[in-house]
């Protein structure tokens, strides 16, 4: 009898939790959250993680198909997530090549998709190499994870869909009230931009940021509001003193620079706080990052005909900005996917003039890397880098479940590959419908962070002022203060800071309140989040089919 049951034990056991209910659950959801996670990052700049609100679509559908086991669940979730930071990493870069002048005919449909796939694959597996040297090693908090995972593991879903529910309810009615024209000729009921008697700046009416403020919390996003301020209250009234035209672009270089300083403190802080001991398991990275390595230069110098050169080069990028991102966002639940785009331009665009027509014993060396092309590249690392911080999370989550990396691995590749064709489509989709784009009041799609990589493509602008930023990011971070947000609000225009900013007042006083009022209004939040990003996505494909029946 004792055998028997040891049989069936090891049986059960050995049950993948990769099922048809999980698969299609994850891909329906993966298309939801890719759609609607690329028009919030191209509006606003900013992009939240969906990993709550996928976690609890995934507790509330799968039950519909069965009862459903946590790892189950799990899985769906690693599913459905992928696409939010593929959506990001291509919002980041691809845009600045139609800011600079480019059009939209230039891009390639097949050779997008090609890149956002490569990118996603990238950083699925670069993550998945590193997972128990930042996860069970370094023992990274990964707080978006963690709370995914006590969600999960409560399993107490039914009030928490209510609240979603709402949050969703309310935000699409005031995303449809603000942005659709029920009148032709008036406009919208609800004003985009409200300003308030005796205060100096506007709040952009938007619940999805004060969704994103809630999240966040409210030291993250006081810290936000204080770079926001310190270029509206102290950088600005200086610039027009000392009648400096330039102060948008020198406050940007700045603010690149103290993104940039974050990010190499954070390399320090890997090297020299290691703490592993396991030679196998290092000589076992090795050989993964090695084999990967060989199949990325073949692919790379396939696809976009680079020299082996660049083609390694932009390997050893991947590889370096994803442990960055790993550990940004494990440390601090911020991941800055613009920084390593940046990373990736200077650096190729650098070697590029350097190497392009030199003459090495007779032979000239030719790299024929045009601008596309070098918004293409970044793409790739921004996408993995962004990729790469979801599935940490993921990663995260599945370890104190006990779920098979491996199987969280091909749920993450299932969700990338869906969302890389949803991208692809909403890409040309949403800039035929957005004529204008770029960092001011009056355009259609912000893209942010696109105008910023857009920049840099003839080096940086007041290089002093980088370096000055590089430094202030360096040193604050190496003394671990919670400085990452700071320079997001440096070059994120301050009427949407002091909307996410609303979001972290109302996270302080919910957290006074009581546990439980603050576990009540983060489940609104995420419904905030999601309600007004899908109408934006409905709004944009109606546009969209409104061009071709004219």
């Amino acid at each position: 009898m004792a055998k028997t049951k040891k049989t069936r034990t090891r049986t059960k056991n050995n049950e993948t939790n990769i099922t048809f209910s999980a698969i299609f659950t994850g891909i329906i959801g993966a298309i939801l959250v890719s759609a609607s996670s690329f028009y919030i990052v191209l509006k606003f700049g900013a992009l939240p993680w969906p990993t709550i609100m996928v976690t609890l679509l995934s507790m509330m559908t799968l039950n519909f198909f069965k009862k459903a086991n946590n790892k189950e669940i799990t899985i769906t979730h690693t599913i459905m997530s992928a696409g939010s930071m593929v959506a990001g990493g291509v919002a980041f870069t691809m845009p600045a090549y139609l800011i600079l002048g480019g059009k939209l005919t230039d891009i390639n449909q097949q050779l997008l998709f090609l890149t956002i796939l490569i990118g996603s694959i990238a950083g699925a597996f670069l993550s998945y190499i590193f997972r128990t040297k930042l996860i069970e090693e370094e023992k990274l908090e990964f707080p978006i994870g963690e709370a995914a995972y006590n969600l999960v593991n409560s399993g107490k879903n039914t009030g928490s869909i209510r609240y979603v529910s709402f949050g969703t309810l309310f935000s699409s009615i005031v995303a449809l009230l603000r942005d659709f024209n029920f009148s032709k000729g008036k406009a919208p009921i609800i004003p985009a931009l409200v300003s308030l008697k005796n205060v100096p700046f506007s709040f952009y009416v938007s619940p999805l940021l004060v969704g994103i403020g809630y999240m966040l919390g409210f030291l993250n996003t006081f810290v936000w509001f204080l770079g926001g301020a310190a270029v509206i209250f102290v950088g600005e009234p200086l610039a027009k003193m000392f009648k400096i035209a330039d102060f948008p672009i020198m406050k940007n270089s700045f603010g690149m620079g103290f993104m940039i300083g974050i990010g190499i403190a954070v390399i320090l802080k890997i090297i020299f706080s290691n703490k592993s001991k396991n030679n196998s398991e290092n000589r076992s990275i090795i050989t993964k990052l090695f084999i990967l390595s060989i199949v990325s230069i073949i692919i790379i110098i396939f696809i976009y005909k680079l020299p082996i050169f660049l083609a390694l080069v932009l390997v050893l990028i991947s590889i370096l900005c994803t442990i960055i991102a790993g550990y940004s966002t494990g440390k601090t639940g911020v991941n800055p996917m613009e920084i390593y785009a940046i990373i990736t331009i200077l650096i190729i665009s650098f070697l590029n003039k350097m190497l392009n027509g030199l003459n090495i014993g007779g032979i000239k060396f030719s790299t024929n890397l045009n601008t596309l092309t070098l918004f293409l590249l970044a793409c790739i690392i921004a996408v993995a880098c962004g990729l790469s911080g979801d599935i940490l999370n993921d990663f995260k989550s599945g370890y104190k479940m006990k779920v098979n990396p491996s199987e969280q691995l091909f749920g993450e590749l299932i969700g990338s590959i869906v969302s890389s064709f949803v991208i692809t489509f909403l890409f040309f989709v949403f800039f035929k419908v957005y004529k204008t784009i770029g960092p001011v009041e009056n355009t259609d799609l912000i893209a942010l962070q696109a105008s910023i990589v857009a920049t840099v493509i003839n080096g940086i602008p007041f290089l002093n002022i980088f370096f000055i930023g590089l430094a202030a990011g360096l040193l604050l971070s190496l003394l671990n203060l919670p400085v990452l947000t700071f320079g997001i609000g440096i070059y994120v225009p301050f009427y949407l800071t002091s909307t996410v900013f609303l979001g972290g007042l109302a996270s302080f006083f919910g957290n006074r309140i009581s546990q439980k009022s603050h576990s009540n209004l983060l489940l609104i939040s995420n419904g905030l989040m999601s309600g007004e990003a899908i109408i934006g996505v409905i709004l944009s494909i109606v546009a969209y089919i409104k061009l071709f029946v004219k």
